[in-house]
Order: C-alpha cells, then sequence, then structure tokens
C-alpha cells in the first residue's frame, strides 16, 4: 500500500508540475516575440510592457480567489480549467491581429496560469508531509524553471521554424492535454484512493474568512515575504521575460536568437539555484530569511556592476556569469513559502501562501509598464524596420529601476516580526 501511495502521490505531483512548466513557459515568452509583435502590431513600448503586465495584473488579482478557491473546490478542478484557459489564451494571442486581442490572449493566459502554482503547493500540503513539502518545492521549481529554459532561445528556434503565431498554436495543444491529464489522473486528497493523508488538509476555509484576512494581512511575515518575492522575483521575471532580449539586441547589435541564447543563462541559473534549496535551508534552517537577503544584496551589486561601473554595457563575455548568478539566488525566494508555512496559522496557510505570491506578479506587472514608460519617455526619435528603437542611453536609465527594487529586496530581508522585536526590547530592559 505504501508503494501504491508513493506512485499515486508523484503521479498526481509530475502531472500538476508539467502544467507549471507550461505556465512558467508563458509568463516568459513574451519577451522572445517582442520584435514579432512590435512590428506586426505597430506596438509602443508602453503597449508591449502592457502585454506582458497584463498577464501579471491577472496572476495578482487571482491570487485571494484562487486561495479560497482552492481550499473549497481542490486543486483538481482549479489546475484543470486554469490550463484549458492558458490553452485558449496562446490560441488567441497567437491570432492577434491588433493589441487589444493580444490583452485579450494574455488576460486569458494570466487567468488560467495563476492558478497553478498555489494548485501545486495545494496538492503538496494534501500528499505529502511537512518535511517533505520544501524538498517538494525545491524539485518543483527546478522543473518548473524548464519552462522558463523553453521560453529562450529554444522558442526563438520554433518561431524561427513555424512562425510565432503557429508556435503559440503549439503551446496550446499542449497545455489542452496537460488539461485532460489532470481530469483524469489528479486526486486531491489521497482519501479519494482510500488511503490516509499524510499531510494536512484544514484551511482557512475552516474559519471565518474575515478573521483570516486580518490575521494574514497585520503579520510581518506575509508583508517580509510578500515584498522578498516582489523584489527578487519581479526583477528577474521582467527582464528575462520581456526587457532583456530587446536590450541585448538593441545595445549588442546582435541576432534575437542570440540575444536568447544570453538571457537563457538566467534559466540555467533558476535551475541550479532549484537544486540548491535544500541545502540552503538547512544552512539557514534558524533564519530562512538570511538566504533571500545574501540574494538581494547580491543581486544588487550585479545590477550597480551592469549600470554604474559598466555603463549599461559590460562585455559580453561576462553576461552569462552575471545572468546566471542573478537567476540562482532569485531562487532563494522559495524559501518565502517555507518562511510563511512555518510562521502563520495553518488554517491560514492557504491564504497566506496567495497573498505573498501576489508579490511577484505586482512586481513583474509594475516594472514591466514602468520600464516601457520610461523608455518611451526617453526615446530619441530613432526607427528601425519601422517600429521604435532604444539604446544604451534609454535602457540604462530605465534599468535603474531593477537597482532600485532589488535594493528595496534588502529592506524588506530586515523586517523583524514584532514578536521578535518585543522580544528583544524585553531582553535590553533586563539588561
Amino acid at each position: 500500500m505504501k508503494k501504491n501511495y508513493e506512485f499515486y502521490k508523484w503521479r498526481i505531483w509530475s502531472i500538476l508540475a508539467s502544467a507549471f512548466v507550461m505556465a512558467l513557459f508563458h509568463r516568459m515568452a513574451s519577451g522572445v516575440v517582442a520584435d514579432e509583435l512590435t512590428k506586426e502590431l505597430n506596438l509602443s513600448a508602453y503597449q508591449l510592457g502592457n502585454i506582458a503586465s497584463i498577464t501579471y495584473y491577472t496572476h495578482a488579482f487571482m491570487q485571494v480567489p484562487a486561495g479560497v478557491l482552492l481550499d473549497s473546490i481542490g486543486p483538481k478542478k482549479i489546475s484543470a480549467v486554469g490550463m484549458l484557459f492558458t490553452a485558449l489564451g496562446s490560441v488567441l494571442f497567437g491570432a492577434a491581429s491588433n493589441v487589444y486581442f493580444a490583452y485579450l490572449g494574455r488576460f486569458f493566459v494570466g487567468l488560467g496560469t495563476s492558478v497553478i502554482f498555489i494548485s501545486v503547493l495545494k496538492a503538496q500540503s494534501n500528499w505529502f508531509t511537512l518535511k517533505e513539502f520544501s524538498k517538494a518545492s525545491g524539485k518543483l521549481a527546478f522543473i518548473g524553471n524548464i519552462g522558463g529554459v523553453l521560453a529562450t532561445f529554444p522558442l526563438a528556434a520554433l518561431v524561427v521554424w513555424a512562425g510565432w503565431r503557429n508556435s503559440f498554436y503549439i503551446m496550446s495543444v499542449i497545455c489542452f492535454g496537460i488539461a485532460l491529464l489532470i481530469i483524469r489522473y489528479v486526486k486531491d486528497s489521497p482519501k479519494e484512493y482510500g488511503f490516509t493523508a499524510s499531510g494536512r488538509e484544514n484551511s482557512a476555509s475552516d474559519s471565518n474568512l474575515k478573521e483570516a484576512f486580518k490575521s494574514v494581512i497585520k503579520s510581518r511575515y506575509t508583508w517580509r515575504n510578500f515584498l522578498l518575492l516582489f523584489s527578487l522575483v519581479g526583477c528577474t521575471t521582467t527582464f528575462t521575460g520581456l526587457w532583456g532580449v530587446t536590450y541585448i539586441t538593441s545595445v549588442y547589435g546582435i541576432t534575437k536568437g542570440g540575444a536568447a541564447f544570453y538571457i537563457s543563462f538566467v534559466m540555467y541559473g533558476f535551475v541550479i539555484g532549484s537544486l540548491l534549496l535544500g541545502k540552503m535551508s538547512d544552512i539557514f534552517k534558524d533564519n530562512l530569511v538570511m538566504y533571500p537577503r545574501i540574494a538581494s544584496v547580491s543581486i544588487s551589486l550585479i545590477w550597480f556592476y551592469i549600470l554604474i561601473i559598466a555603463k549599461g554595457k559590460p562585455p559580453l563575455i561576462v553576461l552569462p556569469v552575471l545572468f546566471f548568478v542573478m537567476g540562482a539566488l532569485a531562487m532563494s525566494h522559495v524559501l518565502c513559502f517555507t518562511d510563511i508555512k512555518e510562521n502563520i496559522e495553518e488554517r491560514y496557510s492557504g491564504l497566506a501562501t496567495s497573498i505573498v505570491n501576489s508579490g511577484e506578479f505586482i512586481g513583474s506587472s509594475f516594472m514591466s509598464i514602468l520600464i516601457g514608460l520610461i523608455l518611451d519617455y526617453k526615446w530619441q526619435g530613432e526607427i528601425i524596420n519601422g517600429s521604435r528603437a532604444y539604446g544604451i542611453t534609454e535602457y540604462k536609465t530605465a534599468f535603474m529601476l531593477f537597482l532600485g527594487i532589488s535594493l528595496l529586496g534588502i529592506l524588506a530581508s530586515m523586517i523583524k516580526p514584532r514578536e521578535i522585536i518585543v522580544f528583544e526590547d524585553n531582553v535590553k530592559n533586563i539588561l
């Protein structure tokens, strides 16, 4: 029976993890096809930023409703519907004839993918023990980031071979297939197979929703981890998912495929960083926030070097190293979910995780739009192949936002929960 339980548990996890791969793919994909979108739909930088950010806004908006729905109807139905919406959005985006249809397509993609990550976490809570949870989350991050890698030079190669529209049609078919697998094989609870649950299935739905919101919102653990995701994930997602490829092609004058190759090193960093999470959680088990703090400091130094020391154009040979380290350290954000799970009441953990998770999407949408506005404001009037062209001066100014938000991450990591502050004050009074 134990073997059967393990088989069902990991089959369910694998199917949902494949959905997460597609979710990360679609989150990053607009950056690789930015040139095609700009030319075919005649977009400004602001409009291009909006196309990416509408997905992130939808993600952010859906986190709390999705958390409540997960508690009431379970991850199976939520994730299946999510994949179906993603498939629909991918078709609409591929067929877009103007910016408004592109917005609509990305809206449905955002609506569908917004529920996937927290659905996997909910399934993990139901099927895995607390000790297994962190390890499963690390594996999820590792496998999920394959989607980010696919959205770099593999997508660029697919676009060259099949065209950008057909590429999104192909991804739509894959998402539809995953939805069918979820419907067929995923179960919300081990009890549906006749097993005793290894995880914990109590949730915020067991208590008053108003009380749950009040408790979660008042917790400094919530805001510390929210802001860390806003910074660590917001910056890397905005850079890799939208502006990184166009920045490299414009500043270094290389092809889009070559630029996607360099950006892919951020994704490789994500993959390796996810493999290190188990070790890092053991090293910093007494103070989990220390690893995201170290990451925030290091990423701030990387942006300082790129923008201030290298004046926006580091040697090409160092870009893979910089991007790899940036991606690996950004994965420290996964420990924020362990931090919030360990320090919030279990019955509120689903809601707290949803709110914390919204930080990355709010950060990504905020930065995507603001960078587009800065680029348009600083635009020198140059047009290449019928679309606006931005140079090193514009990108350097816009990317200062990454440095500023990375510094915010350092400050966020310094937030101390109220109970620790009270304890420290009591110690001082005794001394």
